[in-house]
């Protein structure tokens, strides 16, 4: 601001009757020069308010211009009016350069202007030769020029600053929704284990628990001592066992990882699985086939097991004591097979309730590892028929833990 006042203090012998020149090089301000450096100082003081209110340095600047000191304050407001108003950009162009071109014609027409020439000549007529009047529309083109040039980057820059806020925004964004998707993919998890570990053992103990009700109502004794001896050891295990299993994943949803504590889910303990089933009186026909398990992802191996679990667990709620076809083949070369079929039979009052949760969890675990999964009643039969491929162990999935 006061290299501006300076200039223009400098630029007062561009008014005629501003100041008395010589041919020595003195001069001497006049008592209009005098008024003229007072208003130089007010309107250069008005750019103090350049970034709040760049319209009053713009009306200053132009005050300055008509009256033919300089147009320096004229494109400083110019410059700030762009950054506020950027799209007013083409008119305040058209309206700049229109004075600015209004000041330098009056320079080569009239008697204004004279200070350049004089300053470098020291005589008062320079002015109105050709150089000196060719010079005044170089500097006025420069000076465009470099404003334009000056509000070009600003506005790129600001346009850059913009992009990198709307980048930082977005990109805390796309985190908190990636936050979001890993604990929403980690409570389906821990529900879809929950519901697949705690079906299994209460469908059991409602099988059973159905049949000493059913032989109590009808006053007859279908067991011996021995046979209720081992039903009760079996609703004892798997009520044991559930709690067990609702122990480890409270403990999972508290602290947001697997403790181990839950039933393992791997397919090495399909076996256990089966012989549990068969102890509870269902006829279970198995094929298990398993060729490397200790090589397969943890995804994989708890996948399948899972799925073995939630089928069987299926066929015992709503087919009681019905034989299961159970098909399991894994391998490297082939993935896995899973085919578990039984008879289809009228639900009866002592069901299990279900809510198709389960079937609907095989299926997102089969999406989840690439495969595939058929569920549905076929000649008789419900099928349940799942190919996943193989996943090696430490191999990096397409998707989250299903």
């Amino acid at each position: 601001m006061i290299s501006g006042f300076l200039f223009d203090v400098a630029a007062l012998p561009n008014v005629p009757g501003a100041s008395i020149l010589d041919g020595v090089g003195e001069i001497r301000i006049t008592n209009l020069g005098t008024t003229l450096m007072l208003m130089v100082l007010a309107a250069w003081v008005t750019a103090i308010w350049r970034q709040r209110l760049p319209v009053v340095p713009l009306v200053a600047g132009g005050l300055l211009a008509l009256v033919g000191v300089s147009y320096v304050l004229l494109l400083v407001g110019a410059f700030s009016m762009a950054q506020r108003y950027p799209h007013r950009v083409r008119q305040l162009g058209v309206l700049v350069g229109g004075l600015i071109m209004v000041f330098v014609l009056r320079e080569a027409a009239t008697a204004w202007g004279g200070a350049l020439a004089w300053y470098f000549t020291s005589r008062t007529d320079a002015q109105f030769e050709g150089a000196w009047i060719l010079a005044s529309f170089v500097w006025a083109v420069l000076s465009l020029g470099m404003t334009a040039g000056f509000i070009l980057l600003s506005r790129t820059r600001a346009k850059a600053m913009q992009n990198a806020h709307r980048a930082e925004k977005e990109h805390h964004r796309a985190d908190v929704l990636t936050e979001q998707m890993v604990r929403q993919a980690e409570r389906e998890r821990i529900a879809r284990d929950m519901h697949d570990a705690l079906a299994h053992r209460l469908s059991v103990v409602s099988l059973h628990a159905g049949a000493l009700e059913a032989a109590a109502s009808s006053g007859a004794d279908p067991y011996r001592a021995g046979d209720a001896g081992q039903i009760a050891r079996i609703v004892r295990e798997q009520t044991h066992a559930a709690l067990q299993d609702m122990r480890g994943l409270i403990g999972d949803l508290r602290s947001g990882t697997q403790t181990g504590s839950a039933a393992p889910a791997s397919m090495r303990a399909i076996a256990a699985l089966l012989l549990q089933v068969r102890a509870s009186g269902s006829d279970v026909r198995p094929y298990v086939v398993i060729d490397a398990a200790e090589s397969a992802s943890t995804l994989f191996d708890g996948a399948v097991f899972r799925i073995v679990q939630e089928a069987l667990t299926n066929a015992i709620k709503h087919a009681p004591l019905a034989p299961i076809d159970v098909f399991v083949q894994v391998g490297p070369s082939s993935g896995a097979r899973i085919r578990i079929s039984n008879p289809v039979r009228e639900h009866r009052g002592s069901a299990v309730p279900g809510g198709a949760n389960g079937l609907i969890g095989i299926r997102e675990r089969a999406a989840a590892l690439g495969g595939a999964a058929w569920i549905g009643a076929h000649d008789g039969a419900f099928i349940v028929d799942v190919s996943l491929p193989w996943h090696e162990r430490d191999e990096p999935l397409a998707k989250l833990e299903a």
